[in-house]
């Protein structure tokens, strides 16, 4: 049951994985030297004023020079008596235009602007992190699905089990009159109850395990929607439902004839 409940947040990651990729899609777009702040201006409000466009960041020579600084730890300027780095602007994009047709439209007509020297995209990498989760998410499917499976198999056998432990019992019930109610409840409340049992220790061990690790609640909050009562009420729920269901199809062949 754990690891079901596990790969429904699994799959709620992976979506918010590929959701915060295409709301970060950006563009880089580098603009020539000496370009008077009047043209700068009018390129960044026709920037602005297009669909495509979820919010632009300017960032000057001297930024530029201080983040390579940052990053690398190299000061070029000792080395050069100028700034060799160009100002730019950071798009980003809407996320109904970051797939690769309208990417490659937006990227050729920015191009074509006078003071515009180079347009950069990382849409290869993010689309192989996108194609990545969904890599993922498939797999998940998969995994949750089998183990679906075996969890159907393993509540079916054990019903089995019980019936057969049982088999005399169940044949004495009948002789004396038992109804069919009668006989087939107890089992579907052991079967219930052992669902509750398992549920609770798999609880226990969930929050053992984020209290060992000292996981950050509010993160995995954002990232998977994980919330300790709807938790709880899908780890001791799920297995009683599944149990409850298998049990009553696998007593479907019992009568009350001898």
């Amino acid at each position: 049951m754990l690891l079901i409940v596990l790969s429904f947040y699994l799959i709620r990651a992976s979506k918010f994985l590929q959701e915060y990729v295409q709301q970060n899609i950006s563009l880089n777009i580098f603009i020539k030297d000496n370009v008077s702040d009047e043209s700068l201006n009018n390129f960044a409000e026709q920037l602005k004023n297009q669909p495509f466009t979820s919010k632009i960041e300017f960032i000057s020579k001297e930024r530029a020079a201080e983040i390579f600084l940052k990053e690398t730890g190299e000061d070029f300027r000792k080395i050069l008596d100028y700034n060799p780095l160009p100002a730019s602007y950071t798009l980003y994009l809407k996320n109904e235009y970051t797939n690769k047709d309208s990417l490659k439209k937006i990227m050729s007509a920015i191009q074509r602007e006078e003071i515009v020297t180079e347009v950069v995209s990382k849409m290869e990498f993010l689309q192989k992190v996108i194609a990545f989760s969904e890599k993922v998410k498939l797999y998940i499917f998969i995994f949750t699905g089998f183990m679906l499976l075996v969890s159907i198999y393993l509540v079916y056998s054990t019903v089995k089990l019980i019936m057969n432990s049982k088999y005399e019992e169940l044949e004495t019930m009948k002789l004396v009159g038992a109804k069919l109610s009668t006989i087939k409840l107890p089992i579907i409340f052991n079967i219930i109850l052992i669902g509750l049992l398992s549920g609770a220790i798999s609880m226990l061990v969930s929050f053992s395990v984020i209290s060992y690790f000292n996981l950050d609640y509010n993160l995995l909050l954002k990232v998977t929607g994980f919330d300790f009562r709807l938790f709880i009420v899908l780890i001791l729920l799920i297995g009683p439902f599944i149990g409850s269901i298998v049990t009553t199809v696998a007593l479907r062949k019992i009568s009350l004839r001898v």
